[in-house]
């Protein structure tokens, strides 16, 4: 690159890092309270059990939001990805964590805006498709690949499972890899039935082993799974609720691109994990109370769910 294009690309980001500068001060966080549908009232009957379904639970790195979206407080969070084992279907795998680009790069390797609206630390190493081949779980035999939604700490190592279909919210075929019909099947939640307290759901399998449900508030492509674990039911949420710290409060952030559904999403989880304890949720970027004591999930390297596992800045 010749030094003339290169103080155009430093000026053009100078310009861009000048803006976001711009914007929090133009722009000062304010929370974004919404109060959100309420669901019909339960009970809410589940799917039931499926003998020999398990859960691989791997945290792939670490995310810090700005403070222009979430306010002061923002802690390191974790960015996980999760590996379902079928007794009939093989290796299900729901979103892809962070990249091996973001592992050597941080978020100067995401595309803009993102690189400027979080941080992200991973390892090389410690991305889904290597601690899947640690664990024995080799990525060429992953059959189906659900993408809760298309930002990049969740589709990071996606390319590791090209001989997989994968599974995304509406409008999402062709944005991953490429990759189209008959490799890539979208979800259609209107012409599918309710599953209360959630307005739409898909049995992916048709044996209630997992369950798709829409979400829509963070991103319009949002899906949910719930896993009819034999140990009790489990439901990974992605971003639709981002961690319980969120769930709990009316402050739906700056972070949703439909802040009325994604209160709705919100209340739809609060009246399921009120209604039935025996639930276990599993947010997006949160792995605080993720089962270890259960012969149907398995936790791999739980001293890397914690942020002192990662290179951080402070």
């Amino acid at each position: 690159m010749s030094l003339r294009r290169r103080r155009l690309v430093a000026l053009g980001l100078l310009s861009a890092g000048a803006l976001v500068t711009l914007g929090a001060v133009l722009l000062p966080y304010r929370p974004v309270i919404v109060s959100g549908a309420q669901p019909p009232p339960g009970p809410y009957p589940m799917p039931a059990a499926v003998a020999g379904l398990r859960l691989h639970v791997f945290n792939t790195g670490m995310n810090r939001m700005s403070a222009l979206l979430v306010g002061e407080h923002r802690p390191w969070r974790p960015a996980p990805a999760f590996v379902i084992e079928h007794p009939r279907e093989g290796l299900i795998v729901f979103d892809c964590g962070l990249s091996t680009s973001v592992a050597r790069e941080g978020e100067s390797a995401l595309p803009v805006p993102m690189r400027w609206l979080f941080e992200s630390r991973g390892r090389e190493g410690r991305t889904l498709d290597a601690q899947m081949r640690e664990a024995g779980l080799e990525p060429a035999r992953a059959r189906w690949v659900i993408i809760s939604h298309l930002h990049d700490d969740h589709i990071g190592a996606a390319a590791s499972f090209e001989g997989a279909t994968f599974i995304g919210g509406q409008g999402t075929a062709g944005k991953v890899l490429g990759l189209s019909a008959p490799r890539w099947r979208e979800v259609d939640f209107h012409d599918t039935r309710a599953l209360p307290p959630f307005d739409a759901s898909l049995d992916l399998f048709g044996d209630g082993s997992v369950v798709l449900l829409r979400g829509g508030g963070h991103a319009r492509e949002d899906v949910m799974a719930l896993l009819a674990l034999p140990g009790g039911p489990v439901l990974l949420t992605g971003d639709a609720v981002v961690h319980r710290e969120w769930l709990h409060s009316d402050n739906v952030e700056r972070v949703a691109v439909d802040s009325q559904r994604a209160a709705d999403v919100r209340n739809q989880v609060r009246a399921l994990l009120v209604a039935r304890p025996d639930v276990t949720l599993l947010p997006g970027h949160e792995l605080q109370g993720a089962p270890g004591s259960r012969g149907d999930v398995t936790l791999h390297h739980p001293e890397w769910f914690k942020a002192e596992a990662w290179p951080l800045s402070h």
